[in-house]
């Protein structure tokens, strides 16, 4: 194992407290895979954040031989106090290595975040065994968001698919919800509704802008998978001056069948791009549940010409909105309440830039009882490190 720090605390670590495991229910052990390892049914209320630290990867960090980044997404197992994280990787010019996800030892407390040690690989299988091949391959994967099941403990991982009309010949790849084994085995595939089939035509989702977010409610009856863009027939991506839609799906964990959708109103990009006709973005990256009704949601806007990612991190609330599952429209549906919980401008300065965060997850809860956030950055496996760029890790406490 190798540890990597960025500032080494003088202070000593203090391990987040434990319950005993006599006292858990078996329910709460499997839970405890997802989430906090002791309130893993109780709803999470969240008034602000304080920043505990950050840590930042070297540029292109080897480790068992691949190349460390584009981490899109975390989650922690309260079982070994460990980290799920996984990687995007989907070209060679983001490395020679397979589609993989990396095991890892956080340090922190409520004063200090001190370290980031990884401790393993696990390369995602396909149905048939092998490994994910590299763009411009048809069965290339873009993976996105990864969760503990908290019932069996697998692996369910997100693809966005592709959507290269450009490109000779076309790729248009469906997007996926999948289950592995910790080894990575293929386990079974989540059904989606027909809406989410890639097409060269004006309707389904748009390239790049598919499945971002995946939870796991607390009952641990449900996954819940967010998309980052509208899909073609709902309307435009979002501009300077005009927000969009996007769409919030959840499953029934044990059938993988779609069974609700809500509307998810995405903001209007947060800065003007340099020239003013340069390519911009905005949509969710991550979703993490708090209750039944209510998630955390990181919303990231990104324009060319200016430093670093605009993002903001939100609670949302299904309770009031319309279900549009079934709809053919979402002309007339309520969309899900948003509270701005926490904008990372704010921490700009301090933190030296906002690199692309894709990542979130409750860690373990903090020596003064209150729970602990982790944020994580893909950093698009650029050669040189940049204030928009980097394998950022942030640390927080929950203000409840």
């Amino acid at each position: 194992m190798s540890l990597f720090t960025v500032t080494p605390s003088p202070l000593p670590v203090r391990r987040a407290p434990r319950l005993a495991l006599l006292a858990l229910t078996a329910a709460a052990l499997l839970a405890g895979c997802n989430n906090d390892d002791d309130e893993t049914s109780t709803d999470v209320t969240i008034s602000s954040l304080r920043l505990i630290g950050q840590q930042v990867l070297p540029r292109r960090m080897e480790y068992q031989g691949t190349v460390v980044g584009g981490l899109s997404g975390i989650d922690y197992d309260a079982k070994s106090d460990s980290y799920l994280l996984i990687s995007d990787d989907r070209t060679t010019t983001d490395s020679s290595n397979a589609p993989r996800m990396y095991t890892a030892k956080l340090t922190f407390d409520a004063s200090t975040f001190s370290a980031v040690q990884f401790t393993g690989v696990v390369t995602m299988k396909q149905p048939d065994g092998s490994v994910y091949p590299k763009v411009p391959d048809a069965k290339v994967a873009d993976p996105e968001s990864v969760r503990i099941d908290p019932v069996n403990g697998n692996y369910v991982w997100l693809s966005e698919g592709d959507r290269t009309l450009t490109s000779t010949p076309q790729r248009i790849i469906n997007p996926f919800i999948r289950e592995v084994t910790p080894q990575g085995t293929h386990v079974r595939e989540y059904a989606l509704p027909s809406m989410f089939t890639m097409s060269a035509n004006n309707t389904g989702p748009r390239g790049n802008l598919v499945f971002e977010g995946l939870s796991f409610s607390p009952d641990m009856k449900s996954a819940w998978v967010l998309m980052e863009g509208a899909l073609l027939q709902d309307g435009n991506a979002p501009t300077t001056t005009t927000g969009s839609a996007s769409r919030l799906t959840r499953f029934d964990r044990a059938s993988g069948q779609a069974n609700a959708q809500y509307l998810y109103p995405i903001e209007k990009v947060q800065a003007t791009p340099v020239p003013a006709d340069a390519f911009t973005v905005n949509g969710p990256t991550e979703i993490l549940a708090l209750s039944a009704t209510r998630f955390l949601v990181l919303e990231r806007s990104f324009s060319v010409g200016v430093i670093g990612n605009q993002v903001r991190l939100y609670e949302i609330d299904t309770a009031a909105a319309t279900n549009v599952l079934t709809a053919a429209s979402l002309t007339g549906a309520t969309p899900v309440t948003k509270r701005l919980v926490l904008d990372f401008e704010t921490l700009k300065t301090q933190l030296g830039g906002i690199a692309n965060l894709e990542g979130i997850t409750f860690g373990p809860k903090l020596a003064n009882g209150r729970r602990s956030l982790v944020v994580v950055a893909d950093d698009n496996f650029p050669t040189a490190d940049s204030a928009t760029d980097r394998n950022q890790m942030l640390v927080f406490e929950i203000q409840p």
